[in-house]
């Protein structure tokens, strides 16, 4: 019992990244003036909105590549649990001081996928654009995934489809502008950056001031 707990454990720290979304809620229903971040290189990206299948994609993706992870590379689950988090509280600093919109075409066609993408411009507001957390936290598990290629070269290449499909995504059913997508991958080398710093050389740096003060005691017994 006490095993299995040790093992899920972990898991535990995903309520965190789920709860976030419930920050974003609130949020995207906070009346302002948002500004249009579009450009004319988004002026002819057209609306395609067969895409709205990677864009959804991206709640299985996400989920399911962290409760991977957690399994298989505990160190990469931790670095990516926390760079999303604090990458998604910093879009939402950004989203309560500065809010941007993208405009939104009309959707014709009664098919699944205007249905679709109906769905999602109805229960999600035209703002909280730039940074894009689709794109930020997609980018984060693009970059995990990256630094475990040479082991894992299978894992690497489809999950870089899968991440670029649903970033493409972002731009085609236009709910975000190039702009964002750039944002949101800035945001993702930051907050992995930082992340890795405090995995990495934080505790590096930890371990060598307790071996430092280790030895030092060692020399005062020996003196003594």
């Amino acid at each position: 019992m006490k095993k299995n707990m040790k093992i899920l454990y972990p898991l535990s720290y995903l309520l965190l990244f789920i709860l976030t979304s419930f920050i974003y809620s609130i949020i995207n229903q906070l009346p302002s003036d948002a500004v249009d971040v579009t450009t004319k290189i988004d002026e002819g990206i057209p609306f395609i909105k067969e895409f709205i299948i990677p864009y959804l994609l991206w709640y299985p993706f996400m989920y399911g590549l962290l409760i991977y992870y957690c399994f298989v590379d505990r160190k990469q689950y931790f670095v990516a649990i926390s760079s999303l988090i604090s990458g998604k509280l910093i879009c939402f600093v950004v989203y309560v001081f500065w809010q941007t919109t993208v405009p939104r075409p009309d959707v014709v066609g009664d098919d699944i996928f205007a249905n679709l993408v109906r769905f999602i411009y109805m229960h999600d507001q035209p703002v909280n654009c730039l940074p894009s957390i689709h794109v930020m936290t997609t980018f984060i598990m693009m970059i995990i995934v990256y630094n475990r290629k040479e082991d894992f070269k299978r894992e690497y290449a489809c999950v870089t489809v899968m991440g670029t499909l649903i970033i493409l995504s972002t731009l085609f059913t236009k709910q975000h502008a190039i702009l964002d997508a750039l944002a949101g991958i800035l945001v993702a080398c930051a907050v992995y950056a930082a992340a890795q710093f405090m995995f990495n050389g934080g505790m590096s740096v930890q371990v060598n001031h307790i071996r430092t003060a280790r030895m030092k005691n060692r020399m005062k017994n020996s003196d003594l």
